[in-house]
Order: structure tokens, then sequence, then C-alpha cells
């Protein structure tokens, strides 16, 4: 179980964080010719990232609904932006017809230092959303109003007791008692 929500939350803020870090590194350096014609597919990005959103969105609602257990742990974020984006580089270059040794290019090098930043930003995401959707599974929990347990009474106080008075002249008035 913990498998699953560690790739329920970590994949879809990952994949997120790689083209975020991918959009940073040719921001930072510039894009020449080659990489416009390399990044046509981004024209894309919003549907991916609403891709990413909707995998993020049904990853809470079975968090809230306590079917997905577990927390996202570190190691993810660490390996699979770098990873990715060393991978979409590559496909980049020798999809365009560049050799392979094209990727060691400046804005590979920034691309793949903004990832590290993206990365952590993406795993504290992570750990929020599942601390907001565990606290909302709690709010939507039905508490019973009386606790069941029964709970200690008090002792009970001595009650004064009325004596009745037998009243003068045997009859009700306004007699002073006998």
């Amino acid at each position: 179980m913990r498998k699953r929500a560690l790739l329920a939350f970590s994949l879809p803020l990952a994949a997120a964080g790689t083209l975020a870090g991918h959009a940073a590194g040719y921001a930072i350096v510039g894009s020449s010719r080659r990489d416009a014609l390399a990044h046509g597919y981004l024209g894309y990005a919003p549907q991916f990232l609403a891709l990413c959103v909707a995998v993020l969105a049904l990853a809470l609602a079975l968090r809230v609904t306590g079917r997905l257990q577990g927390r996202p742990v570190a190691w993810p974020f660490a390996l699979i932006p770098p990873v990715a984006f060393l991978a979409q580089e590559l496909i980049e270059r020798l999809v365009v017809g560049l050799p392979a040794h094209a990727v060691l290019e400046p804005a590979v090098y920034v691309g793949l230092a903004a990832q590290v930043p993206i990365a952590f930003a993406g795993f504290l995401v992570a750990r929020a959303l599942v601390r907001v959707a565990d606290e909302a599974a709690d709010a939507l929990v039905h508490r019973p109003r009386f606790a069941s347990r029964p709970t200690l009474l008090a002792p009970a106080l001595p009650q004064p007791s009325l004596v009745p008075v037998r009243l003068g002249f045997d009859r009700l008035g306004r007699a002073p008692p006998v």
C-alpha cells in the first residue's frame, strides 16, 4: 500500500517538475534555432499538466476516502526529475537528427541544475497535500455526539425531608400549628 501512495503523489508532481525545470533551463540560457525545432511538442504542455493535476486529484480523493495509505518519500523526487530530464533532452536531440553528444550543451546543464530545487519543492508540496487530505479525512469522519463509555455520576447528596405538621384547631386556616 505504501508504494501506491508514493507513486500516486510522486509521479505527477515529479513529471510536472521535470517540465518546469526544462522550461527554467531554457529560459535562463536561451534556446537556439535547433532547440526550437526540438521543442515543438511543448505546445501540448497544458494538456500534460492537466493530466498530472487529474492524477493528483484522483490520488487526493483516494487518500481522503482511506483507500490510499502511506506517505511520499524523497527518493523519487531526487531520482525521477534528473533522469527524466536527461532522457527528454537526449530524445529531443536524436529526433531532430543531432548526435547524442549534443546533450552536453549549457542549456542542458542549467536545466539539470534547475531540477534540484524544483524536485525539493515538489516533495514539500506532496507532503503538504497528504497532510491536507488526511485532515480532510479526519473532518469527514462521523463522530458520535455522546461518548460510548459510561461516565461516572457524582454521588447523590442527602435531600432534606419534610415532616408533615398537624395544624391546630383541626382545620385548615390561619391557626398556629399544634
